[in-house]
């Protein structure tokens, strides 16, 4: 049985601050309290699971993030990206951005 290396998963502050945005906006201004609320908990299902394998998602193929080598994964209509920091076994999140934006 082969073991996976587990990885410490950290959303970086400009992360939190777009998570905590989107809930905001979601809630607030779409007046839809319970779909913030859902999407928060999507986000957190997707973040936690970049514990394990984290690798298993490829690399963006647009310059500069490819160079940077950071992947993104997509929940809903979002997009979360991060970086895989093996010197210190983590998943840094550094942004969530709506897909409709430009990237």
């Amino acid at each position: 049985m082969s073991t996976h290396k587990k990885y410490n998963v950290v959303v970086l502050p400009e992360a939190q601050r777009d998570i905590r945005e989107i809930v905001l906006y979601i809630a607030r201004e779409l007046a839809a309290p319970q779909a913030a609320l859902d999407l928060e908990d999507d986000f957190a299902k997707e973040i936690r699971s970049l514990a394990n394998m984290p690798e298993r998602i490829r690399i963006v193929d647009e310059e500069p993030w490819r160079e940077s080598e950071v992947r993104k994964i997509r929940v809903k209509n979002y997009y979360i990206y991060f970086v895989i920091d093996e010197d210190e076994a983590a998943v840094k999140i550094l942004a969530v951005i709506y897909v409709g934006r430009d990237q």
